[in-house]
C-alpha cells in the first residue's frame, strides 16, 4: 500500500511573488509556502506573471500564467473572474498531471475564487482554506472616504465611485460566494472577523485565526530606486507604501502643511509607487509644501531608507487586518505614528509601541509627530517596545504552530494516487 503523505496545497495569492508590485498578499503567500513546505506539503504558487511559466523555488513550484490586457493597478479587479478560471483551469490540469487524488486550495482574499470554481466539480475532494485580511467592498469604501473632492477634483472622485457602485458590487457577489463555499476561513486579526460577519453573515464558529510570518522577502523593479545617503536628508519623516487613495496621503500632506507652518523644518519623504502618485505631487504644489516633500518613486532598498528614519508616519483610511509595512517597521524599531485604523490598533498600543491617531485628522497626526520629534527618548522608547512585540508575536514558530493545529481540521493525507 502507498505510504500516506501530506495533502499538496495550491496557493493562489493573485499576484505574481517575483514581482515588484507583489504587495500583502503574495509576501504572505511566500512565507505560507515556506511553513506548509516544512510541514511535508508538496506547495504550489499560483499567480498572475508577464508569460506563462513554472518556475521551482527549493519550497514551492510557481505556477505563473500571463492573462491577456492585464494590469495590476487598472484590470486586476475587473479580471478576477475570468483570471481565477484560468487559475482553475491550471490547477486542475497540474493535480491531473500528478495525480492528485485530493488537494488543498488556500485562497488568498478574493483569489479564492478559483478553488470555488473547482469545489464546483470535484467536490469534496477540493478542500477550501481561504485566508482574509479584508473585503473588496471594505476597501473601496476605504478609498471613497479618503478621496476628497477638494484634495483631488470631482472627476477622481466620480471615477472611483462608478468603479465603487459597478465592479466592486458585482465582485461582491463573487466574494461572497468564497465565504460560503470555504471550508475554513483563516484570518490574522479581529477586525477582520468582524468586517466579514457584518458584511455576509456569517457565524464565528467557521473562522480559524492565526498569528503569522512578517519577514519579507526582497522584490526588485526594473524601474526601482537604489536608495544612497546622498539621496535623503539626514533627517526625515518617512512614509512608504503604495499610493492607493485608502492610504491617506493626502491627510498626510495636509499633516505638512501644518508642521511647516508651525516652523517645523524636517522633510518628508515619500516612497512607493501607484495609480495617485502624481495626484499626490500635484496636491503638494498645490498646499505650497512641495519644497519640504521628497517623492522617491518605488525603491528597491526600502530597509536603509526604513532604518534612517526619525518616525515612521502611516495616515491609512483602510486595511481591513494590519499593514504589513507596519511590522516591518516595528522590526527595525522606528518610532511609529498612525492612524488608529482596523488591525493596526491589535498590533500597535497607544503610548506604549506607537501612536495611534484618528483617521482623516491632519491637527492629531501633526500633534503627534511633533511629539515625538521634541522628546526623543520617549520616541526611542516607542521603537524599542515595538521591537519587543514584534519578536513576540511575529515568529516563523508561532506562525508554523497555527498552521498545525489549523489542517489537524482537515483530512491530512491521502492514501490513493487515482487520478481526479
Amino acid at each position: 500500500m502507498k505510504e500516506d503523505v501530506k495533502l499538496p496545497v495550491f496557493i493562489v495569492c493573485g499576484k505574481s511573488p517575483i514581482k515588484s508590485y507583489g504587495g500583502g498578499y503574495s509576501t504572505f503567500a511566500i512565507n505560507l509556502a515556506r511553513i506548509l513546505n516544512n510541514l511535508g506539503h508538496k506547495v504550489f504558487i499560483v499567480a498572475i506573471g508577464e508569460k506563462n511559466e513554472k518556475v521551482e523555488l527549493d519550497f514551492c513550484t510557481l505556477l505563473i500564467f500571463k492573462i491577456l490586457f492585464f494590469d495590476y493597478y487598472t484590470t486586476a479587479l475587473p479580471s478576477l473572474p475570468f483570471s481565477s478560471f484560468i487559475f482553475a483551469n491550471g490547477i486542475k490540469r497540474e493535480a491531473q498531471e500528478k495525480h492528485f487524488a485530493k488537494f488543498i486550495i488556500w485562497g488568498i482574499g478574493p483569489w479564492g475564487l478559483s478553488g470555488v470554481y473547482l469545489k464546483r466539480e470535484f467536490n469534496e475532494k477540493v478542500i477550501l482554506i481561504n485566508n482574509y485580511f479584508t473585503t473588496i467592498k471594505h476597501e473601496w469604501g476605504g478609498s471613497i472616504k479618503a478621496l476628497r473632492i477638494s484634495d483631488y477634483g470631482i472627476l477622481k472622485k466620480i471615477k472611483f465611485l462608478l468603479i465603487y457602485y459597478t465592479i466592486v458590487q458585482f465582485l461582491t457577489l463573487f466574494e461572497e460566494r468564497i465565504i460560503k463555499r470555504a471550508d475554513i476561513i483563516v484570518t490574522n486579526y479581529r477586525s477582520t472577523e468582524e468586517i466579514l460577519k457584518k458584511q455576509f453573515s456569517i457565524g464565528q464558529s467557521k473562522f480559524f485565526r492565526t498569528t503569522f510570518l512578517t519577514q519579507v522577502y526582497s522584490r526588485q523593479a526594473k524601474e526601482g530606486k537604489i536608495v544612497n545617503n546622498k539621496d535623503i536628508p539626514k533627517k526625515y519623516i518617512l512614509y512608504l507604501s503604495r499610493h492607493d487613495p485608502r492610504k491617506g496621503i493626502n491627510f498626510l500632506l495636509h499633516t505638512m502643511k501644518i508642521l511647516v507652518e508651525q516652523g517645523v523644518t524636517i522633510p518628508l519623504v515619500i516612497a512607493g509607487t501607484g495609480q495617485m502618485l502624481n495626484s499626490n505631487k500635484k496636491l503638494a504644489n498645490k498646499l505650497g509644501i512641495h519644497k519640504h516633500i521628497k517623492f522617491l518613486g518605488f525603491v528597491n532598498n526600502s530597509k536603509l531608507l526604513l532604518k534612517k528614519a526619525e518616525i515612521f508616519c502611516f495616515p491609512t483610511i483602510e486595511e481591513g487586518a494590519g499593514a504589513l509595512i507596519i511590522n516591518e517597521v516595528m522590526s527595525l524599531g522606528v518610532p511609529i505614528v498612525s492612524t488608529e485604523c482596523d488591525g493596526i490598533r491589535e498590533d500597535i498600543k497607544n503610548e506604549h509601541s506607537g501612536l495611534l491617531v484618528p483617521m482623516a485628522n491632519p491637527k492629531q497626526m501633526a500633534y503627534a509627530i511633533k511629539r515625538l520629534l521634541n522628546n526623543r527618548s520617549f520616541a526611542r522608547n516607542l521603537g524599542k517596545n515595538a521591537k519587543k512585540d514584534y519578536k513576540k508575536r511575529f515568529n516563523y514558530f508561532n506562525m508554523k504552530q497555527d498552521i498545525e493545529n489549523l489542517l489537524s481540521r482537515v483530512p491530512p493525507t491521502l492514501k490513493s494516487p487515482r487520478r481526479l
